[in-house]
C-alpha cells in the first residue's frame, strides 16, 4: 500500500474512532440527564416548620422516604424500627424522610411545626428528618410521592421507598413490612456508595 493510502486509512480510523467516542460520550450525556430527571434529587419539599429543603441536599446518600402516622395500628412497630436504623446507619450515610400524612383513616391529626416534633418527643422517637403533612395520592398528591409511587397508589400509612445514592427508588416496601427488614438492602446500597 502506498503512503497515501495509508493515509487515507489513518484518516478513516481516526474518523470512526472520533465517532464512536462522540457517540458514547452522548449516550452517556443522555443516560445521566434521564438519571437526573427521574432522581428525587430534582424536587423541593417542604419542612414541618414550612421551609423549603431541596433534596439535592440529601445527594450521596441512601434514603428512606415513609409516610408516617401517629395513630395507626401499625404505628409503634414502625416507628422503633425507623428510630433503631436511624441509630444504627445514621452513621454510614443513611437518611430517613418522614412525611406525615393524615389521608388513610385521619390516623395523623397533629398540626406540622411544634405539635409533630412534640407527637415525637413524649415518645422519646428519633426517627430522621420531619416534612411538612402531605397527600400521597389523588389530585393534591406531593410532586414526590407522585414520583415514587408512579402509577401504583400509596396503600397506607408507613409505605416505604429506599433511594439509591444516585436518588432513584431502588426498592418500594409494603407498609407493613417491618424497618428490620429493610437492613439487607440498606447495607447493600450503603456499601454500593462507597
Amino acid at each position: 500500500m502506498d503512503k497515501l493510502g495509508k493515509f487515507y486509512g489513518f484518516v478513516l480510523t481516526l474518523t470512526v474512532t472520533v465517532t464512536l467516542v462522540t457517540h458514547c460520550n452522548l449516550q452517556r450525556k443522555l443516560v445521566e440527564m434521564n438519571r437526573a430527571r427521574q432522581s428525587v434529587y430534582a424536587l423541593a419539599v417542604l419542612d414541618t416548620f414550612g421551609r423549603t429543603v431541596e433534596l439535592k441536599r440529601y445527594m450521596g446518600h441512601v434514603l428512606l422516604i415513609v409516610n408516617i402516622a401517629s395513630r395507626c395500628g401499625l404505628t409503634d412497630k414502625q416507628y422503633a424500627g425507623l428510630a433503631q436504623l436511624r441509630e444504627t446507619y445514621e452513621a454510614d450515610g443513611l437518611r430517613i424522610l418522614n412525611f406525615p400524612c393524615n389521608q388513610f383513616g385521619q390516623q395523623m391529626p397533629e398540626s406540622d411545626g411544634k405539635a409533630m416534633i412534640e407527637h415525637l418527643i413524649k415518645r422519646n422517637l428519633q426517627i430522621g428528618d420531619i416534612f411538612a403533612k402531605i397527600h400521597v395520592n389523588g389530585p393534591q398528591a406531593n410532586p414526590l410521592y407522585r414520583k415514587l409511587a408512579g402509577h401504583k397508589p400509596i396503600e397506607w400509612n408507613f409505605a416505604k421507598f429506599l433511594i439509591d445514592h444516585h436518588g432513584l427508588v431502588y426498592k418500594r416496601y409494603e407498609p407493613t413490612t417491618e424497618p428490620s427488614e429493610l437492613v439487607k438492602d440498606i447495607e447493600w446500597l450503603l456499601l454500593e456508595s462507597i
